[in-house]
């Protein structure tokens, strides 16, 4: 995580986050809540309007939160209301709107990059405080900062900046609200100061193809818009204003793998078939319609997970049934007759929105969220089943449960489904009346209870993103905590074998989602444990393809069984990087059955 300068350039080490390398442009950006505003220098005779900005975008948030604050407790409570009280006498704060002001004029920048350095200064002192009351209002001095920032971008246009084609995109952190917003399509690679691999913002980077390095800690002081950048998404480095003998040698280096991807262009048409024989499914991970073409460019079999948060972080109020309906109803016709998996909305933890607000927690991982968090608030809940249901009128569609502790979740889920289909019955609108429930294995107790938890769905989706974090006790948006998540961990992959065991005794299809299923160094080893159904990001779907096609089930049951005897993550690793290089451990061939 350290900076080397030499020869004129500068080197940042952070963590690779999504394979591949790029070269463009640095374009600074400080992230509000739904926007994104570039950071950039600023003249002294610039200073007034920085400051007439500033207070005309906290007169614009305060107004804001106080819209906020009547409704919420009109439809969820007083007790949630008072959240926004608080974050408006925040804004009210002399002492804070002080020390901006001295840094637009100290250092000076514009005052959005003033806001994001002095809020974030005061989160992590409070953070690290003793006191738990304090602690907890860090996380208001954050949404006040992202809301502020946002204020100021709408009053420079909310249509958000204009990224230039061939910009490395570099913040502090992407949110997915934020990203729904850029020109992702002139986007070459992201560059950010927090993260780590398994984060939201890895994984958005890796369903979108793009290189990422994240954690790096001292990116924002480092980097200028305007800058050369290189971004090694393999080694986990980004060259800041490099000679050219580094960027020739990247070249050569981007060309190689364009060539190393475009050798597999010809399995889009080929199905994911074993060595032995044995057809897959291989479904495809979205998060919005648009996705949905990626999907069908690599020829999915169907969509395993469709994450319907975007819908929801694009917008300043809940979207509404018609808004739901309709988004979805577009991307099951793109789909159709593929299958298509919705999964509820998952919020809490980390996944927040500006207009639903959550009590603070010392511990958000483990506060309320998911299915849980959702059937406390009926009304959101029944919305978005609406919507649902009416797309299962003509298409094959399924629900998804996300964050499932125990049958109480299930059982609760499809009382409240029956409802919202006599409702629908009695308006005279069609859907599906069996339409398939599902729920995510992605928390021990999940895990653990398989079997019982089968009879009472359809079907179940193993989230491994989520599973992973809970059974190793190692956050995964926390840097802290990152070397402690470990996928390849034998104690997750024990419980992934008796969750495949347990809906195999059930009769039920299981599904795997998580980031574990897109990596090609992981598919003999699942196959292995008896998975036989991945869902991955459209980009992934070559690669894992061509592992399967490269796999005998034979040898992958071997070769989990010697994997679940090791003693750590690392030992699997090894034996998985041994297997790759010399696959032969029981003799196959090279090739899937009629290829050569």
């Amino acid at each position: 995580m350290l900076a080397y300068p030499a020869k004129g350039f500068t080197m940042l080490k952070g963590t690779a986050a999504s394979a591949g390398v790029a070269q463009g442009t640095a374009y600074v950006l400080t992230c509000g809540y739904r926007s994104a505003v570039p950071q950039r220098s600023i003249r002294a005779a610039e200073v007034d309007g920085e400051r007439r900005r500033l207070d005309s975008a906290v007169a614009r948030a305060e107004a804001e939160l106080l819209v906020l604050q009547d409704d919420v407790r009109d439809k969820i409570g007083a007790t949630q209301a008072d959240i926004f009280g608080a974050q408006r006498l925040i804004l009210d704060d002399a002492s804070l709107r002080d020390r901006v002001l001295r840094a637009v004029e100290e250092k000076r920048i514009n005052v959005e990059a003033a806001v994001s350095d002095v809020f974030e200064e005061y989160t992590r002192n409070l953070e690290s405080v003793a006191d738990g009351y304090l602690r907890a209002r860090a996380a208001d001095i954050h949404d006040v900062r992202r809301r502020v920032i946002s204020a100021l971008a709408m009053g420079a246009g909310s249509s958000g900046p204009e990224i230039p084609d061939g910009a490395i995109v570099v913040s502090d952190e992407l949110l997915p609200s934020v990203t729904a917003r850029l020109q992702l399509e002139n986007v070459r690679a992201f560059v950010t100061a927090r993260g780590n691999k398994f984060s939201h913002s890895s994984i958005l980077a890796r369903s979108l193809g793009t290189p990422a390095v994240v954690g790096v800690p001292s990116a924002l002081a480092q980097i200028k818009t305007g800058d050369r950048l290189i971004v090694d998404g393999v080694a986990g480095v980004v060259f800041v204003n490099p000679e050219s003998s580094i960027e020739r040698e990247y070249d050569r280096l981007a060309a190689d793998l364009r060539s190393s991807k475009e050798k597999l262009r010809h399995l889009v048409d080929l199905s994911s078939v074993t060595l032995d024989g044995t057809t897959l499914p291989l479904l495809a991970n979205v998060n919005k319609f648009s996705d949905t073409e990626a999907a069908l460019l690599y020829n999915a079999d169907g969509i395993g997970l469709y994450r319907t948060e975007f819908t929801f972080s694009i917008r300043s109020a809940f979207p509404t049934e018609d808004e739901q309906f309709e988004f979805l109803e577009r991307a099951a016709e793109r789909m159709h007759p593929r299958k298509l998996v919705f999964r509820l909305v998952d919020l809490g933890g980390d996944k927040v929105l500006p207009y639903f607000p959550l009590p603070p927690s010392r511990n958000p991982s483990l506060a309320e969220r998911g299915i849980r968090l959702l059937l406390r608030h009926i009304d959101v809940l029944k919305t978005q089943l609406r919507a649902f249901l009416r797309v299962s009128a003509r298409h094959p569609v399924s629900i998804l449960l996300p964050v499932v502790v125990g049958i109480e979740d299930v059982r609760q889920a499809r009382e409240v489904l029956r409802q919202v289909q006599y409702e629908l019955s009695a308006e005279g609108k069609r859907f599906d009346p069996d339409i398939p429930m599902g729920a995510m294995i992605e928390v021990p107790s999940a895990a653990l209870m398989t079997r019982t938890l089968a009879k009472e769905v359809d079907f179940l989706s193993l989230g491994t993103n989520d599973l992973v974090q809970y059974v190793l006790a190692a956050d995964r948006e926390d840097e802290s905590t990152a070397h402690y998540y470990q996928p390849l961990h034998p104690a997750v992959l024990g419980l992934i074998e008796s969750v495949v065991e347990g809906a195999r005794r059930a009769g039920r299809e299981l599904t795997i989602c998580g980031e574990m299923a897109g990596d090609p160094l992981h598919t003999a080893l699942l196959l292995g444990l008896g998975l036989r159904e991945l869902s991955v990001a459209p980009g992934q779907m070559l690669e894992v393809k061509d592992a399967i096609r490269r796999t005998h089930l034979d040898e992958a049951r071997r070769l989990a069984s010697i994997a679940l005897e090791l003693g750590s993550a690392a030992e699997v690793e090894a034996l998985l990087n041994q297997h790759r290089r010399s696959p032969s451990l029981g003799g196959a061939t090279d090739s899937a059955p009629g290829v050569t």
